[in-house]
């Protein structure tokens, strides 16, 4: 019996001795570890800034200390996977070691395909680049995949059993990893995309088109300009160019345009060229495109891509300024001298004429000398606003390109979020008074009622900034002389607001007063319409009001809107509606 006990007791002191020494093992572990995450944040954070700053090397050398102080301190042992299922402390273990494992993995599967390929691409030209870009397609497309791996397992972590601080620092964790996301899979996709669209498997043609926002359309502006890039293993040359002018009106649209759009803004976005963009969606408007260009007896585009003078800014930062035959245009002055000063200055043709003698100078200055790396830089900021949208006739190319913010403005919006409303104009006057609109934009949310749906309210102010001596004096390619059924001298905008899946129509009002809008279903989005004219020196305050379905929850994240690009920057406000007082 004595014999027994002491056995019992020597056994129960070994437990309590391995215990305390796992316990110690554990704890030293997470003290290394909680260390080791602490400097990886920071070197995660430096390698995400440097990656954002075109800074490679410093990315590099960042990415390279994360994974020399996070891979020895991650726990790979029996002991700390038994700890994890402890009670309260478990969570805080687990959570600790899935963060530092996500660090690791994207030091080490992550970043370097993703630094190389952007090492490699820093100083090649295009034939070169596409070349790259074709050998790390899968290092690149594996990158990407492993990024959203790792971003669903730390979004998965249940931050209410967390220590205050431990739930801070994955939030940081998770935020670094998002913010790669951009890059990771903007590399794959150009990757899987870029090199069959620049002829690597044999020439493709590519339809440029060059909107004039000086006349709005919901995509950008009118189509001025068509120009066709022949691309060969990277390499591009100008083709055909073709004017609006060339393309006469037809008496039914080329292409089947969704009701909803043409209840809203009638069928005129089939059967005029310069209404082509007035469609959110791309594809109809990049279809369009290709059906005007095969009746002017040319081939069918490969691709369509759709572009704006301030994208033609943009490019003139890489390409520096070039020469036509009205002048010298740079990055300053490529906007005013295409939008504002030859409608003051020129007649219709010469108009014309000048635009699209603009356009071939600065897209032969691209074929020329334009480096594909700087270029993606310069233009980033302007695919940001909405102003580069791209179709590919090819089904591979373009199932990727609709997950892109390439692919237009219904796609953008689909991309934004469950909780992403849009505002698009479409000027009616038949001239070009958008650089004399003056357009504010707000979005108030908020619950009212008493069956506690949430309510929208997305604000659009204008106002015409032109002087009534303007208004009468201005030629009529800028005023549309009343041709078109606006008053000579009114801007007369149609906007558009498009709600996400799930809301329904609230009403419109007016300077205050409620009036009557074309309400459309387009798919499963609700929108309202409303004309407004302004007379020189005036404003307008429109209020576009949605109801959430019962499937929003009320606590829905704060809305965002997209609207059409304009000529200028619009800061969104944001706030709650207000309730009506009791």
């Amino acid at each position: 019996m004595r014999s027994r006990r002491r056995l019992i007791l020597v056994a129960g002191s070994l437990f309590l001795l391995g215990s305390v020494a796992a316990a110690v093992h554990v704890g030293r572990s997470a003290v290394d570890l909680q260390q080791a995450l602490e400097t990886a944040r920071t070197d995660a954070r430096a390698a995400v800034d440097a990656i954002a700053g075109g800074d490679i090397q410093g990315a590099r050398d960042a990415t390279d200390r994360l994974v020399r102080v996070i891979a020895p301190a991650v726990p790979d042992d029996p002991v700390w996977s038994a700890a994890e299922g402890l009670p309260g402390v478990g969570a805080n273990l687990s959570a600790v070691r899935r963060a530092a494992t996500a660090m690791q993995r994207v030091g080490e599967d992550v970043a370097p395909p993703l630094l190389d390929t952007a090492r490699r691409m820093r100083d090649a030209d295009a034939p070169a680049a596409v070349g790259i870009l074709r050998d790390g397609a899968s290092a690149l497309d594996s990158a990407a995949a492993v990024r959203r791996e790792v971003s669903d397992d730390i979004g998965s972590i249940d931050r209410s059993a967390l220590l205050p601080s431990l739930a801070d620092g994955i939030d940081e964790v998770a935020e670094a990893i998002d913010r790669l996301e951009p890059a990771t899979d903007g590399a794959a996709q150009a990757a899987a995309v870029l090199p069959g669209l620049l002829g690597a498997d044999g020439e493709r043609r590519i339809l440029v088109m060059v909107q004039n926002p000086a006349e709005l359309r919901t995509g950008g502006g009118i189509t001025g300009t068509f120009l066709e890039l022949r691309a060969r293993d990277g390499r591009l040359t100008l083709g055909a160019q073709r004017d609006s002018s060339d393309f006469a009106p037809v008496a039914t649209p080329l292409v089947p345009v969704a009701d909803g759009e043409v209840h809203a803004l009638g069928d005129g976005i089939g059967r005029f060229v310069q209404n082509a963009s007035m469609t959110a969606d791309f594809t109809v408007t990049a279809r369009l495109a290709s059906a005007w260009w095969q009746r002017s007896g040319m081939p069918a585009p490969d691709a369509v891509v759709s572009v704006d003078p301030v994208v033609l800014a943009a490019v003139l930062g890489v390409t520096g300024p070039v020469q036509t035959r009205g002048g010298e245009l740079d990055q300053r002055n490529v906007v005013d001298r295409l939008l504002v000063e030859p409608y003051r200055t020129l007649g219709q043709d010469a108009q014309s004429r000048w635009f699209a003698d603009a356009a071939v100078a600065v897209f032969s200055a691209v074929t020329e000398r334009a480096r594909p790396v700087s270029l993606v830089t310069a233009v980033s900021g302007v695919v940001a606003e909405g102003r580069v949208s791209v179709w590919s006739r090819h089904p591979d190319e373009q199932s990727i390109l609709t997950r892109t913010p390439l692919a237009g403005p219904l796609a953008r919006q689909d991309a934004a979020g469950p909780t992403a409303f849009a505002a698009y104009f479409n000027d009616a006057t038949g001239g070009k008074l958008t650089p004399y609109l003056s357009v504010g934009l707000g979005v108030r949310s908020g619950v009212c009622r008493a069956d506690g749906l949430r309510e929208v309210a997305i604000e659009v102010d204008l106002a015409s900034t032109l002087t009534p001596q303007e208004g009468e004096t201005l030629p009529i390619s800028v005023t549309g002389g009343g041709i078109f059924g606006a008053t000579k001298g009114f801007i007369a905008p149609t906007v558009t607001v498009v709600a996400p899946p799930g809301w329904y129509l609230g009403g419109l009002t007016l300077d205050g007063r409620a009036v009557p809008s074309a309400d459309a279903l387009v798919g499963e989005r609700a929108s309202i319409t409303r004309r407004v004219d302004i007379p020189p020196g005036d404003g307008r305050d429109l209020v576009f009001r949605f109801v959430a379905g019962p499937e929003v929850p009320s606590e829905a994240s704060v809305p965002t809107l997209l609207h059409t690009p304009l000529l200028g920057p619009v800061d969104v406000r944001s706030g709650a509606v207000s309730c009506p007082k009791a």
